[in-house]
């Protein structure tokens, strides 16, 4: 009887080793089977990398001269700063003597070095923006020296300069490199026109338009005279006024003492106070506005985004 279990023991072992085997089997099948396929049909896929790659450069090239063009076209429209065919400027006078990517590499440390040096000459000392000498573009754009339109043809350029960095070497044909350095130029000529920073940056003024719209879509402040708008201008009060009659509304707290746009408050006051003095009470025939305090408020406010506030107005 014992040895009966003990063989019966036996059987159960084997079986269960073999059960194991198979399971183990059937996870490794399809792997192994795959990696066969692949060993089989090696030579044939090695043939066809160049074709793929001839693809991806070629795919490359189209969208490279894509966004090449766009900006180009963007910022010819955007400012009266002309472009040279013989690309003056003394800091890309060697650039094109270079192969096609290194060209385009050097005009973007050019655009860089410039704006560098634009930043040297304006950098106020209470700056508190991180690093503006190692980030001079970004410090540029931050204040609102650069208009939306100039800002995004340096984002494209960079977005491009570093496809160049990332694909590697010789993807860059010379009629490409050549409009490269051509948008690099004017967005240089650009920042060279800069004489100053802006008093105050432009989304000071388009959140303030954003809060606005909140309110006059609400319809709960229709009753906001054009007579009562004038009188916050002349007391200089319009942000603080807005604030308390709309309170719970808007969080107009970002232009409050410890916000971020304090130092908007006052610029905001003495250009409205100028528009009172030269416009008061010609509102209908110069805004078409004739009723609503608060449409008269948007109104102004978008005339001094239009006049240029925030920005420079060589590139209006």
């Amino acid at each position: 009887m014992k040895g009966s279990i003990l063989c019966l023991q036996h059987h159960l072992d084997e079986c269960l080793i073999m059960i194991n085997v198979i399971a183990i089997i059937e996870i490794l099948a399809w792997p192994l089977i795959a990696l066969a396929i692949v060993w089989m049909i090696r030579k044939p896929l090695a043939s066809l990398l160049p074709a793929i790659q001839k693809i991806k450069i070629r795919d490359f090239e189209v969208e490279f001269q894509r966004q090449l063009k766009e900006s180009l076209e963007e910022i010819s429209r955007a400012s009266d700063v002309g472009i040279n065919g013989d690309h003056s400027d003394e800091r890309l006078s060697d650039v094109l003597k270079l192969s096609p990517d290194q060209a385009l590499l050097a005009a973007w440390s050019a655009l860089e070095n410039c704006a560098r040096e634009k930043v040297e000459d304006l950098l106020p000392n209470d700056e508190s923006f991180k690093s503006p000498l190692e980030r001079p573009l970004d410090y540029l754009e931050y204040k609102g020296a650069l208009t939306p339109t100039t800002a995004k043809t340096i984002r494209d350029l960079r977005s491009l300069r570093n496809q160049v960095v990332h694909f590697g070497k010789d993807l860059v044909v010379r009629e490409n490199a050549l409009q490269y350095v051509s948008v690099a130029e004017r967005t240089m000529k650009v920042i060279g026109s800069i004489a100053e920073l802006p008093r105050v940056k432009l989304t000071g003024l388009t959140l303030f338009v954003l809060e606005l719209n909140v309110l006059i879509d609400s319809k709960q402040f229709e009753d906001v005279t054009i007579n009562e708008v004038y009188e916050w201008i002349r007391n200089e009060n319009v942000i603080q006024s807005l604030a308390e009659r709309a309170k719970g509304r808007v969080d107009l707290s970002s232009y409050g003492a410890d916000g971020p746009y304090r130092n908007f408050v006052p610029f905001y006051h003495e250009k409205m106070k100028r528009l009172y003095e030269a416009y008061g009470g010609d509102h209908a025939k110069k805004w078409g506005v004739e009723n609503q305090g608060l449409c008269l408020l948007l109104a102004w406010t978008n005339e001094l985004i239009q006049q240029g506030s925030g920005w420079h107005p060589y590139e209006m």
